[in-house]
């Protein structure tokens, strides 16, 4: 179990991974075999590997995390919606973004209250500790819901030590996706983890 901290957002789990591969090495590595395309540079006529580090960065954290894998090879922390991460449309510079859902009390105060009976997002304890409540869509809606959630993106421009990929298949494709997950996920949790921590306890 992931010993969750406000700060803590996204966490690399290699003993699932591992533990319930097919092959005994790695659920991750599989999913990667079924998307050799994805890692291939589509703009060659032979066979290679895709040319950017922010490029491979995206396809192999996508992969790494729901909805592809479920669970993921990166989990998410529970109380957040999605972590994703993406290039940027001018320049294909890396940001990352968190979605993170706001219950009325988050943005009403104490002063100013909805209404009793907008509905607000459900919780859910998955098991993962009671700070960190799952927040789901109501099951069944009553009249209305007043649904909020708020949008952190973080450049990714400046992250150091992202790979430029060798391979588009394999164990070196495997070697490189693990690493550049890794480093992500590390930098999401730097640069995105005090600013979703502020957000949510000020």
């Amino acid at each position: 179990m992931v010993a969750w901290n406000d700060q803590l957002l996204v966490y690399v789990d290699d003993s699932y991974d591992q533990e319930y591969a097919d092959n005994g090495v790695s659920r991750y590595g599989a999913y990667l075999r079924q998307r050799p395309n994805e890692f291939r540079n589509s703009w060659s006529d032979e066979p290679e590997p895709i040319k950017t580090p922010e490029e491979f960065a995206v396809h192999a954290w996508q992969v790494a995390t729901p909805p592809v894998m479920s669970p993921g090879y990166v989990r998410i922390r529970p109380d957040l919606h999605r972590v994703s991460l993406h290039r940027d449309d001018d320049d294909g510079s890396l940001y990352a973004e968190v979605r993170v859902p706001l219950r009325h009390h988050d943005i009403s105060g104490e002063t100013k209250r909805l209404p009793y009976a907008w509905q607000d997002w459900e919780t859910e304890n998955d098991f993962a500790g009671d700070r960190y409540l799952a927040h789901l869509e109501p099951r069944t809606l009553r009249e209305t819901a007043v649904l909020a959630a708020a949008v952190v993106r973080v450049s990714g421009r400046e992250w150091p030590h992202l790979i430029t990929p060798s391979a588009f298949e394999g164990r070196t494709l495997l070697d490189e996706a693990r690493e550049t997950v890794r480093t992500v996920a590390q930098h999401i949790n730097d640069d995105a983890g005090p600013i979703v921590a502020k957000i949510l306890h000020g």
